[in-house]
This record gives structure tokens, C-alpha cells and sequence, in this order.
């Protein structure tokens, strides 16, 4: 068993580092908020004070936050991580961030004679719960050698994307397929609905036809009830598609549709929704085309 360290319990790092104190590894945490590792240490984790003191227990340090400020403020801001590594460790960085952003991070890690790994991950709360992550991976191709058994507890599916900032491009480039789609599946939605047909109909249809991808499967009940728990909210959606934009930049390519559909999950943010299910652009858009349910 390993002795790992877990930085980053909101919604996706909570299970997952469940997931390892359950496989048997030794597992150091910290977060923001104590309050919010409650369950992990119930379980048998341990907590320590500061990202520092979890990088001097752990060989394996692990990174699950919400965007680049905050990993490089628990990676290079006073006690953090890089403050206490010593040479040999890996540490595994998990979110969903910009290439630019990655890059100071990995020069740190490796002037403490380290080695750094990105895996941002593919999929939702119940993958994570479940373990069924997919986890796209570039960076130090012998550190994910040493730490796939671990990943394995994570993530069903492991790609191995290339040896800088791949997998970093490749989770931004998947987030914009999902989000655009669900614009797509709210326009599709609102049209049936306008016709007559009821929303639990429309989704059925279009849940079995070949259309019915699993981002529309995984929908389903928040569209039929017209509820929607933030399993990814409408910000972090809005906040990918600005690390998309920012990457099309970057490497000279153009995302014409991405960039309409950011202004409908802007709008979806500016009339109070933003912490909601980034699937309530169904709802938006019925609103917006008179539909009340």
C-alpha cells in the first residue's frame, strides 16, 4: 500500500480520495475547509495543517482543486506543497487547468528534484464515487509507471496523452463537447416541447436514438423533474470554456461554436443560476421560449 497525500475535497476530490482510504493506502489530507473532510477521516485518514506538511508524509501527493489561482497557490504559496517535497516524490495534479497555468507548477516540482503528472479526469460525481473515472495523463512518463496502481482505484479507463500539457488541452477540448452539446439537447428539448410533446417523451426518444450519448443519459432525471443539483455547475462549466477560448488562442485554432455557447451559460450565471447543473440551459432556454413546467 502506498502513502499518499490528498489536496482538494469539493464535490470530485471527496470520493475519490474515499476511494484510496478504502483500497487500504495511507491517506494525509487537507482542504480549505476542515469541515469538508469529515467523512475521509472518519474512515481513517489523516489530517494535516497545511499542504506542506501533507507533501513531508506523503511519497504520492495528490491535487484535486477548482482552477489554476488555487493550484498554484497550494502548490508555490507559503506551506505548500513545494515547500515540502523532498527529492523522489510525485506529485499528481487532477484538476481541470490552462497549459500556462500547469507550467510554473511543473518547473517547481522538478527544481525540488520531483516529478509532476497531470491527470485531469473524465466524468462526473457517480464515476468518482464508483470509481470509473476516465483520467487522461501526460508529464512524467515514469511517474505514471510508479502510480498506476494507485490511479487504478480512481479511474476505469487511463490515457496516456504525451510528455507536456496534453492531457491538460485534451480535458479542456472534451468539456467543450459537453457543454456544447447540452445546448443542443436544450434546443432539441424546448422544440418537442413546444409541440406538444411532454418532456419525459422527448427524453426517452432522444435517450434511445443515436443521439443518446452518456452525456444525455446522465441528464435525464434533472431534465424530466426540472431539477438541478450541481453535479458540475453552470461557473465551472463557464470557467472551462475560458480555459478552451484561451487555449484556441494559444495554439492558433478557432472554436466559433464554443464561443456562442459561452454566452448562454454567461447569461445563465448573470440571471442567478450559476451554481446550479450546467444542464439548466434546458430550463433557460424553456423560460426563454415561454415554456413553464
Amino acid at each position: 500500500m502506498s502513502n499518499i497525500g490528498w489536496i482538494g475535497l469539493g464535490n470530485m476530490g471527496n470520493p475519490m480520495c474515499k476511494n484510496l482510504v478504502k483500497a487500504g493506502h495511507e491517506v494525509t489530507v487537507w482542504n480549505r475547509t476542515k469541515s469538508k473532510a469529515k467523512d475521509v477521516l472518519a474512515m481513517g485518514a489523516a489530517w494535516e495543517t497545511s499542504p506542506k506538511a501533507v507533501a513531508q508524509k506523503a511519497d504520492y501527493i495528490f491535487i484535486m482543486v477548482s482552477n489554476g489561482a488555487i493550484l498554484k497557490k497550494v502548490v508555490l504559496g507559503e506551506n505548500g506543497i513545494c515547500d515540502g517535497l523532498t527529492e523522489g516524490k510525485i506529485v499528481i495534479d487532477m484538476s481541470t487547468v490552462s497549459p500556462e497555468e500547469s507550467l510554473p507548477v511543473n518547473e517547481a516540482v522538478k527544481m525540488k528534484k520531483c516529478r509532476f503528472l497531470r491527470s485531469p479526469v473524465t466524468g462526473s460525481v457517480v464515476p468518482a464515487e464508483k470509481g470509473l473515472l476516465g483520467l487522461l495523463l501526460s508529464g512524467d512518463r515514469t511517474a505514471f509507471e510508479e502510480v498506476e496502481p494507485v490511479l487504478d482505484v480512481l479511474g476505469k479507463n487511463k490515457y496516456w496523452i504525451g510528455a507536456k500539457e496534453e492531457a491538460r488541452v485534451m480535458k479542456i477540448a472534451l468539456n467543450t463537447m459537453v457543454g456544447n452539446t447540452t445546448q443542443l439537447l436544450a434546443e432539441a428539448v424546448t422544440l418537442a416541447e413546444k409541440a406538444g410533446i411532454n418532456v419525459e417523451t422527448c427524453m426517452e426518444v432522444i435517450s434511445g436514438s443515436a443521439v443518446g450519448n452518456l452525456i444525455v443519459q446522465s441528464k435525464i432525471d434533472a431534465i424530466n423533474e426540472g431539477k438541478y443539483e450541481p453535479a458540475f455547475s453552470v461557473k465551472m462549466m463557464l470557467k472551462d470554456f475560458d480555459l478552451a477560448l484561451d487555449a484556441a488562442k494559444q495554439y492558433e485554432t478557432s472554436l466559433p461554436v464554443t464561443a456562442l455557447t459561452r454566452q448562454f451559460y454567461e447569461e445563465t450565471v448573470a440571471s442567478g443560476r450559476g451554481d446550479e447543473d450546467y444542464a439548466v440551459l434546458v430550463k433557460r432556454l424553456e423560460e426563454n421560449v415561454g415554456i413553464n413546467r
